[in-house]
């Protein structure tokens, strides 16, 4: 989608489960309308999130000392030396943040930017999620939904193949100055 087209429906919310929605936002030089930005949810909790998300968007956000480094290195994550929160239940990694009091604030501030009639849920799948956990978010009765994933046998309308087996969605594709990163390839 071109930028002009974008601008026209400005504000919208994408929820993401990785740093996806501040990539696109600042791709399309786009005003944050989302809290899910610069941080990363495990898949599970992701979905959870989804699931009941303004069971979850309403919890206050709270400093975690659950700094499981084996979840998070199943995210691809290595050493935790970043905030990690907790809502409710779920466990936040918040990887491009200095301070918790800093995540906090800057959560509270785009939750409350977040648009309600235009919600879009973006779930970018790593190679070690289960098919349960992909087909547990693709069952959600949410109305704008996206799967991008590396697993080209996984058929779905709401999943879109990037083709790409050694690299993760954010690198560009090849190395050229003009080349487009692998989540570009989807058409938003």
């Amino acid at each position: 989608m071109q930028k002009k087209k974008l601008e026209k429906i400005e504000p919208f919310t994408i929820i993401a489960n990785n740093c996806i929605a501040g990539f696109l936002y600042q791709k399309f030089n786009i005003k944050y309308y989302s809290p899910t930005i610069g941080l990363q949810f495990s898949q599970e909790d992701f979905v959870k999130f989804c699931s009941n998300f303004w069971h979850y968007i309403n919890f206050e956000l709270e400093e975690s000392e659950d700094k499981k480094q084996e979840k998070f290195s199943s995210l691809g994550g290595e050493k935790i030396n970043f905030p990690v929160g907790r809502i409710d239940d779920l466990v936040i990694y918040f990887q491009h943040y200095q301070t918790f009091e800093n995540a906090r604030e800057k959560w509270n501030e785009r939750k409350l930017r977040i648009d309600k009639s235009k919600l879009f849920f973006i779930f970018v799948v790593y190679d070690n999620t289960s098919i349960q956990t992909i087909k547990a978010f693709e069952s959600l009765p949410l109305k704008n939904k996206l799967i991008l994933t590396n697993d080209e046998t996984y058929a779905s309308p709401i999943v879109f193949a990037l083709h790409n087996r050694k690299n993760p969605w954010y690198e560009k594709i090849n190395k050229t100055r003009f080349s487009k990163k692998y989540y570009e390839k989807y058409k938003y």
